[in-house]
């Protein structure tokens, strides 16, 4: 049985109401493509904690991990936020092989482009994932925040 992900669009406050999500029934759905799908496909990976999906152990990052922990140096969580990064960016590399996706969905990197220190044990970490037509999507990953 072939597994499926349904992603979620942004809209404004103004135009919510134009919209219905989760309707597969006769009511039009929206589609999410190009880097904005790629970004949420990233994300997903990259927020699941990794062990957590009962058809793919591997699947995700040990980012979520990152809650709670005992991790107390800054440059320490920086360094297992640019792992988990690197992580992610494999294993969506290895699905898309498999689902051979448009190029602008398809990953070209993701890269840790800015990491800055919040009170007294937050931080903010900005990410800013390329597809292969050169377009980039800028995450906030605490926020979960995008802007292209």
């Amino acid at each position: 049985m072939p597994k499926f992900d349904a992603f979620y669009a942004g809209t404004d406050e103004a135009t919510q109401h134009l919209f219905r999500f989760f309707t597969f029934g006769f009511n039009r759905s929206v589609g999410v493509r190009g880097p904005q799908k790629l970004a949420l496909q990233w994300l997903k990976c990259f927020m699941t904690t990794k062990g957590s999906d009962p058809t793919n152990l591997e699947y995700g990052t040990e980012f979520s991990n990152l809650i709670g922990s005992n991790v107390r140096a800054m440059q320490d969580v920086q360094d297992v936020v640019a792992l988990c990064i690197q992580d992610c960016n494999e294993q969506i590399l290895q699905i898309q092989q498999k689902t051979q996706p448009d190029l602008d969905e398809l990953l070209l990197t993701a890269t840790l482009v800015k990491f800055n220190l919040t009170g007294a044990d937050g931080f903010d970490a900005y990410v800013t994932i390329s597809n292969a037509k050169s377009q980039e999507v800028t995450v906030n990953l605490p926020s979960l925040a995008t802007r292209t």
